[in-house]
């Protein structure tokens, strides 16, 4: 009697195992299936300049330094632009709708994303003159 429960309790452990396992990989086939399917947008967005739109990994590599270097103004401008994002919901939603708040609402974060875009572009253009100065 013991046995059979034992095994009992070591057969639903071993299922709760191949559940999790099936689960595990059914989200990496998903994983996988995104990055192919965004690498096939890409490819026809851009195609077939993709290449020619893309800098160096060396350069990409210095840019992503350069930006984590920069997190909290770049962390600030993103929750100042999920704040617009917001408003612009709310106001949509709200009724009775008032179109001219809606749009104002959505200048605002036009305004913002410029700010944020102008900054970025800021820094990778700081990054982009080290570099030339640096003669590389």
């Amino acid at each position: 009697m013991i046995d059979t429960h034992r095994r009992t309790r070591r057969n639903s452990g071993r299922l709760i195992l191949i559940g999790v396992l099936a689960v595990s990989l059914m989200g990496n086939a998903v994983a996988v299936g995104a990055v192919l399917k965004f690498g096939q947008m890409r490819h026809a967005l851009l195609a077939p300049d993709a290449g020619s739109a893309l800098f160096p990994r060396s350069y990409r590599r210095e840019f992503s330094a350069a930006l984590a270097a920069h997190q909290p103004e770049i962390r600030a401008h993103l929750q100042d632009l999920v704040a617009a994002r917001s408003q612009i919901v709310e106001n949509g939603m709200a009724r009775p709708f008032d179109r001219a708040n809606t749009q104002a609402a959505m200048d605002v974060f036009r305004d913002k994303a410029t700010a944020a875009f102008a900054d970025v572009q800021s820094i990778l253009l700081d990054a982009l003159e080290e570099r030339a100065q640096r003669g590389d």
